[in-house]
């Protein structure tokens, strides 16, 4: 068995699951009636399609990170609690060729379904509006796969270091709530925490560069940014704290989501590997 062999079959399990199947039927049912309800006011209808799939983006923010860790959080750690891990290695395999391979299978398996919410969503505006701006839909398809590859790594990442399913679900809701709810519940977020340590506690001066850069280091802020390269100009969004007489700096600007994803790819990835590769299987 090789690192294909280990894909093909991880994938072939994976995509057999319901509850998986359930969570991105129901968000492809989701897509469709946002499409369909949508209307843009004294809109022409390629910009009202292109506004529809800006404001999905906002939703996708927070339901594409659901969907990769379904996916994924099970990846290494059912292997490991059901002993299948013993039989994977007990062929000519190695911990990378294991690892590798459920990583590219979740990776297959959560850009098929999140084909499939943009196709139903596209059908339902096309149909709709009877327009199709290609270069924004393809742009947002791509960005958002970033975003939810994100989300895969970091999952089979913790999936590798944990050998349980109760931890596994654990470090998966856990993640979500850091990396994505932290950021935008009202009253706790991320922001109000530096500013209250910045200000109340240390005493220093206000900082908006410093609670921007922070506010970054989000895989959701980043997303946001990120969807301001693929949409045109008079679409993009404010994300970051921008009070009046403020400018934000150009190392803030929307280019560094792409930085932030690849931070965010390639660190979990490794520490997962490298947990891996030492654990007592």
């Amino acid at each position: 068995m090789t690192l294909r062999d280990i894909t093909r079959k991880d994938f072939t399990a994976a995509r057999r699951s319901r509850g998986l199947w359930a969570v991105m039927t129901l968000l492809g049912l989701l897509t469709t009636l946002i499409a369909f309800g949508f209307s843009g006011y004294r809109l022409g209808p390629e910009e009202t399609v292109v506004r529809l799939f800006r404001t999905m983006g906002g939703v996708f923010g927070l339901l594409l990170p659901i969907v990769a860790l379904v996916a994924s959080y099970m990846a290494i750690a059912g292997e490991r609690e059901s002993g299948g891990v013993k039989f994977l290695l007990g062929l000519p395999n190695s911990r990378r060729d294991v690892f590798l391979g459920k990583l590219a299978s979740r990776l297959g398996v959560v850009t098929i379904g999140i084909a499939f919410m943009f196709a139903t969503a596209t059908a339902m505006a096309v149909a709709r509006n009877g327009a199709l701006p290609v270069g924004v839909v393809v742009g947002m398809f791509a960005v958002s796969l970033l975003y939810a590859a994100v989300f895969v790594a970091v999952a089979v990442s913790l999936s590798a270091i944990v050998a349980e399913r109760s931890r596994a679900i654990a470090a998966a809701v856990g993640s979500y709530f850091l990396l994505v709810m932290l950021y935008v519940i009202p009253g706790v977020s991320v922001a109000l925490l530096v500013r209250f340590v910045h200000q109340t506690l240390l005493g220093f001066e206000p900082n908006v560069d410093l609670y921007n850069a922070v506010l970054y280091t989000s895989p959701l802020i980043a997303y946001r940014k990120a969807m301001n390269l693929v949409v045109p100009t008079d679409v993009e969004r404010q994300v970051l704290q921008q009070p009046p007489d403020y400018t934000l700096p150009g190392y803030l600007g929307d280019e560094l989501s792409l930085v932030v994803f690849a931070v965010w790819l390639a660190v979990p990835l490794a520490l997962g590997y490298w947990r891996f590769e030492g654990a007592d299987l």
